[in-house]
């Protein structure tokens, strides 16, 4: 499954399946009672827009089921 990453430094969007999940903490609850996933996202390749290689907290990402408008495939 590719996940839907923004460049930190461009701020442009890509996808990739090319990660994986570290400091898996599971789900926790906001002082709201939504349910959050405590875990991070490390890209495997180098970022195709400013060609670092970036830590991602879950909770940031966009899902990966959003439409993308311009975005490397």
């Amino acid at each position: 499954m590719k996940f839907v990453f923004i460049c930190p430094k461009t701020n442009k969007v890509f996808e990739s399946d090319e990660f994986r999940i570290i400091e898996d903490r599971g789900i926790t609850l906001d002082k709201f009672g939504n349910k959050i996933w405590d875990a991070k996202v490390e890209l495997y390749s180098a970022c195709p827009f400013c060609g670092k290689r970036h830590l991602f907290h879950v909770k940031d990402l966009t899902c990966p089921f959003t439409p993308l408008e311009s975005s490397v495939r």
